[in-house]
């Protein structure tokens, strides 16, 4: 739902939730990113740049929705879930054998960090 939560909040979610000492939040703009040719979406989870044909996926209206009855768990309580689940796993979940694992090539994210003078 626009305005439940921003990318900043699902974010501080997360590091709240996993308790990763010395973990600090980075911010950089799309240009930034893309000069380090981080994929959005799949390297950069739930992120797609300004501008996107997919943009309208995480802006849709959803007012009928909610006004049928939806309502929206709070973020910090959802992810704080989902952590303490994948947690009791053996081990990491599992992945549909055709699909990389997920997140961001450190070697990515320096060039990012890097650029950002």
């Amino acid at each position: 739902r626009p305005g439940h939560t921003t990318m900043e909040g699902l974010l501080e979610a997360c590091v709240a939730a996993t308790r990763t000492p010395g973990t600090r939040l980075r911010w950089r703009e799309p240009q930034q990113i893309a000069r380090a040719e981080i994929e959005e979406w799949s390297e950069l989870p739930l992120w797609i740049p300004p501008g996107h044909p997919m943009e309208g996926l995480l802006g849709m209206n959803t007012e009928h929705a909610h006004a049928a009855g939806l309502r929206c768990r709070p973020v910090a309580e959802t992810v704080g879930d989902t952590w303490r689940w994948m947690s009791q796993l053996p081990g990491p979940p599992s992945l549909r054998a055709d699909l990389t694992a997920p997140g961001l090539p450190p070697a990515k994210e320096l060039v990012a960090l890097h650029h950002a003078r």
